[in-house]
């Protein structure tokens, strides 16, 4: 991966710009200096960097810090031999061995999606106006990962005000209901740090306008409130699933 030489440069800086606090605790301890870089090569701010330790004497500790607007972080007192945690809302855990290093480059993975109810979509329904071919089989699947979540993105109100929303915002379309189309639409959204939405993405649809009908809903939504990360607003990758079912007359 690239990093730019900006980024370098920075990092490089914030490691030796300060020799009285690169001294270490004792022999068998180091200070560690470090930035955190998403995938994309940019750094990470806010997000939590920390080690569990267990001294001679049996005592478990955790030290831990914050990066800060650059991405950069400093851990003192380490052991030699160390497991540095990264943990985010938009990451998971993620896991690094550090044998004694003074510095170090964290990269983590590519961002995963928040699903905020695939297992329990809101469902939108029309009568049947032609006869039902071939059953409907709703699929649901119990492997998604789990995140590392301060406070997940919200509608503003809440679930509540998101079903109402959904219901009155909401249709279902005509060539959908004339054609017998039933199923679950999932989109793929941000929800920037500043409460808007957008890089939309139909992550499962079923056409004759079903689709089109989710991302319009949501392109049109209000603001929403954002995903805390330690105290601060955060840019979180989200889904949400519609259910269009017919109704037998």
């Amino acid at each position: 991966m690239k990093i730019s030489l900006t980024l370098l440069f920075l990092f490089l800086f914030f490691c030796f710009s300060s020799s009285a606090q690169n001294t270490t605790i004792s022999q068998d301890t180091v200070n560690l200096r470090g930035v955190v870089i998403g995938s994309n090569g940019t750094p990470v701010p806010h997000i939590a960097v920390r080690s569990q330790q267990k001294r001679p004497n049996g005592e478990k500790i955790w030290l831990g810090t914050i990066t800060d607007n650059d991405g950069l972080f400093t851990l003192n007192g380490l052991m030699v031999n160390d497991t540095i945690t990264v943990d985010g809302i938009n990451y998971g855990r993620q896991k690094y061995y550090n044998k004694g290093s003074r510095l170090m480059i964290l990269i983590l993975p590519s961002e995963k999606i928040l699903d905020l109810n695939s297992e329990n979509p809101i469902e939108v329904t029309a009568k049947r106006i032609a006869p039902k071919a071939i059953p409907s089989i709703n699929v649901s699947t119990n492997d998604r990962p789990f995140l590392f979540v301060s406070q997940t993105p919200e509608f503003p109100g809440g679930n509540e005000r998101f079903l109402l929303y959904v219901k009155k915002s909401l249709s279902y379309p005509d060539k959908a209901i004339k054609n017998n189309i039933e199923g679950t639409v999932e989109v793929a959204f941000t929800v920037q740090n500043d409460g808007r939405l957008n890089n939309f993405m139909v992550q499962k649809g079923i056409g004759y306008g079903c689709d089109e009908e989710v991302l319009n809903l949501l392109m049109n939504s209000p603001r929403w409130k954002p995903g805390i990360e330690n105290g601060h607003p955060v840019s979180l990758k989200t889904s949400v699933s519609i259910k269009f079912s017919l109704a037998d007359q």
